[in-house]
């Protein structure tokens, strides 16, 4: 064909060799269909498929030179197959620790796919840090079995304020792999991963002395100051409130963070488990899997949070989906920040709305609108309005 190209369809015709090797020769493949996969793969219960298995390398590959891969692939590509064989692949056969958040509806699912793809493994389902059942009649960390098809809690039953516990080990993995020897799955639900306790607002009010009647932080006894004004009852409603409080002279208290809120002991006791695990099993999970993560792209919320505290708690994370993004730029600005933030920091993209305008600019297409009002009479002049409007 000749001439100028009429459609898209007609440039890729035209232009498509070219611009698979200019690809190619700027993201050069980790693993090609060519090169010879790692023997543990041959050891998994199910075969995959040449395509799962180039998906599965370049994962292992990806592990080798980052914290973080991803696999996206449209519904029924096997995405939880890869995901297991990355993780089996990478162990090299042996014995890890793996923690799988997926959506709520997925937890059996996800424990049906550990036993029928990974040798020798075992599997925990993590119903929550709490006292008490959970809504669902348990709590703790259990261990499940395949029987006849179906995902019964049955062996092993624990709980992750004991998990964290060296008691006579060097550490407390050290410890689990002393009783577990065997690769081990644990998966919780993200809506349970992140549900925590709830909370309720700490300040004082005098009843005597120079701030009698005023709002005063349990910590310093002084007036919460708030900008220009100092806070007040009124303010305190479905806003946590917090201080920094500053150093007191030279060779006073050092500055130190001072919430004025609290876990409310008149409800439920219970800890979010991804908050426990990061704080207390850091360096626990040898690998950790996020599941549908293009649910997690908002800005703060606990779901999405409960992501970067996954990323952060595991040595090796792959997130798992099927459509990373509907469309625009700035959806994949949290995911990715969450994953590897030291990298998107170092790429000059701070955390926060600014970083996200700097991200879409970046790689996104934004639109610029400017409207201009007619003058209403002739001493005034015309208002210019400029809209900035993100575009697909």
């Amino acid at each position: 064909m000749t001439g100028t190209p009429s459609s898209i369809s007609d440039y890729l015709r035209t232009y498509g060799p070219s611009l698979s090797e200019r690809v190619l020769q700027q993201f050069p493949a980790l693993h090609t269909p060519g090169d010879e996969p790692w023997p543990a793969l041959a050891r998994l219960k199910r075969r995959p498929f040449p395509a799962q298995t180039l998906a599965i390398m370049g994962i292992v590959k990806r592990w080798q030179e980052s914290r973080s891969a991803a696999a996206i692939a449209e519904c029924g590509t096997g995405k939880t197959l890869i995901s297991l064989g990355s993780v089996f692949t990478s162990a090299n056969g042996r014995p890890f620790t793996c923690l799988v958040m997926a959506p709520p509806q997925l937890g059996e699912k996800w424990a049906r796919e550990c036993f029928l793809t990974v040798p020798g493994v075992r599997v925990f389902l993590i119903d929550g840090v709490r006292n008490g059942l959970g809504s669902n009649g348990f709590a703790g960390v259990n261990e499940v079995r395949l029987r006849n098809g179906r995902v019964i809690r049955e062996g092993l039953r624990t709980t992750l304020s004991d998990l964290r516990l060296a008691k006579t080990h060097r550490s407390a993995l050290a410890r689990w792999r002393a009783q577990v020897q065997a690769p081990s799955i644990w998966i919780v639900s993200r809506e349970r991963a992140k549900l925590g306790y709830f909370w309720r607002h700490a300040y004082r009010t005098p009843s005597s002395g120079p701030y009698q009647g005023n709002v005063v932080n349990p910590d310093t006894g002084q007036p919460v100051i708030l900008g220009d004004d100092q806070l007040r009852r009124s303010d305190f409603r479905k806003i946590k409130f917090a201080e920094t409080v500053l150093a007191d002279g030279p060779n006073g208290r050092k500055p130190f963070f001072s919430p004025l809120w609290q876990a409310d002991n008149a409800k439920i006791h219970r800890m979010a488990p991804i908050e426990f695990i990061r704080r207390y099993l850091d360096g626990f999970f040898d690998y950790g899997i996020a599941d549908e993560v293009h649910e997690l792209k908002s800005g703060e919320t606990a779901q999405g949070n409960a992501l970067g505290t996954l990323a952060a708690a595991c040595d090796r994370t792959v997130v798992l989906t099927g459509t990373l993004l509907g469309g625009y730029a700035d959806e994949l600005f949290m995911i990715l920040y969450r994953l590897d933030p030291r990298a998107m920091k170092g790429d000059g993209f701070d955390y926060g709305e600014s970083g996200i305008r700097q991200f879409a600019e970046t790689y996104g297409v934004l639109e610029k609108v400017t409207t201009i009002e007619p003058s209403d009479n002739a001493c005034s002049k015309a208002k210019a309005t400029t809209t900035v409007k993100r575009r697909p």
